[in-house]
């Protein structure tokens, strides 16, 4: 997926781009551990341009661009836990990304597994970890520096990076009594965690994605 987001970015920079986009993860928690996930890109500006610029876009690169949602939906769609699992490829509405329901974190962690085309063994580390009180991610930027390198190694050097963030959101079934993330604690008596990662943070390893939030 993250190769054809290097095509969208280049689209939007030929173009003029001049504010940043995030690449979305959203978390929704459950009491009883379930919930809800978006991954993708929503941005009424993004909508905006692609309107403004349809024109300019080949077709073919525009449909491998709707393609990416579905694709990803097959790839989770049969898994165990995972239900109400849905494509959003609505480009021109700002709106890129899938979003499914998780009745437990073994079935969170094998579709965030199965998105990057691995089966999650039990030996692997889980990537989201939930607690009766408390939810915790480890650190994504060594993976993420690791796939970058090998599918889109130009990006490193490349100005998308200015342009491009990773958003995480969590929605909690309660107030939060702490957060921790990055190299210190910040943000409380919150229901919902937001937290944004610049690309250059994330491809330089300054910033861990890592964080820990007990409500």
């Amino acid at each position: 997926m993250k190769s054809k987001f290097i095509w969208l970015f280049a689209i939007l920079l030929g173009l003029g781009l001049s504010s940043c986009i995030d690449i979305l993860d959203e978390i929704k928690l459950n009491d009883d551990k379930s919930g809800s996930v978006f991954i993708g890109i929503e941005s009424e500006m993004l909508g905006s341009i692609m309107n403004m610029a349809k024109d300019k876009i080949q077709p073919k690169t525009m449909e491998g661009l709707e393609s990416l949602p579905i694709k990803s939906k097959e790839k989770i769609v049969d898994i165990k836990g995972v239900s109400n699992v849905k494509a959003f490829n609505q480009i021109n509405k700002g709106r890129l990304g899938i979003s499914f329901d998780f009745a437990n974190p073994k079935a969170l962690n094998s579709a965030y597994y199965a998105l990057v085309d691995m089966k999650k063994a039990w030996y692997q580390p889980n990537i989201i970890k939930i607690g009766k009180h408390k939810i915790s991610r480890r650190d994504l930027s060594p993976q993420l520096v690791k796939q970058i390198e090998s599918e889109n190694p130009e990006l490193k050097n490349s100005e998308f990076l200015k342009y491009l963030n990773m958003k995480t959101v969590v929605r909690l079934p309660s107030i939060s009594i702490s957060i921790e993330e990055g190299e210190g604690k910040e943000l409380k008596n919150t229901k919902k965690v937001a937290i944004r990662y610049t690309f250059t943070e994330i491809l330089e390893e300054t910033r861990s994605t890592a964080y820990r939030i007990r409500f």
